[in-house]
């Protein structure tokens, strides 16, 4: 793929049930943004991706699947991340802390149309966000409540929260 598209900065995979792989070589390092949705067999093999490699990396989104329990994995992402767009993971019950710590860079964070997701992490998310949205995740949604909510705590020091589609 670095030989085929050298200047590639974004990249979209959608809808592809039965690739399995990523590219041979990897993804290239010039690649700015990556959105990857609805592809289950790719998906389940998101270690082998090697996107803590791409230093240039710093939009990142992942959807559409339904075998995800917990992510992201520990040195899944690279530290260069400053947008996490994490949607409609029907079976995403937790956050991994170990792979959200090291991304200091991480501006942005959109959680949504995830229903079994219950909680941030115990430790916290990442001291660098400024944005943080949730949004049809309803267990999520009541414990990050603004004042009330008991991950209240671990979000307060955020400056842009938008929570919608909680459960009342």
């Amino acid at each position: 793929m670095h030989s085929l598209l050298p200047s590639l900065n974004h990249l979209e995979i959608r809808g592809c049930l039965e690739v399995e792989l990523c590219p041979e070589g990897g993804f290239p390092s010039t690649l700015h943004s990556l959105e990857i949705c609805r592809c289950n067999k790719l998906i389940a093999g998101r270690m082998q991706w090697g996107l803590q490699t791409l230093p240039s990396l710093s939009r990142f989104a992942i959807g559409f699947d339904e075998n995800v329990e917990s992510f992201p994995e520990e040195m899944l992402l690279p530290s260069s991340l400053t947008s996490l767009k994490i949607y409609s993971l029907e079976h995403l019950k937790s956050l991994d802390y170990k792979g959200l710590q090291h991304l200091t860079s991480l501006r942005e964070l959109t959680i949504s149309n995830c229903p079994l997701i219950e909680s941030m992490p115990e430790e916290g998310l990442p001291s660098s966000l400024s944005s943080l949205e949730i949004f049809f995740c309803p267990m999520l949604g009541e414990s990050c409540e603004r004042e009330k909510g008991k991950d209240w705590p671990k979000i307060s020091h955020i400056p842009h929260i938008s929570i919608r589609g909680a459960k009342k």
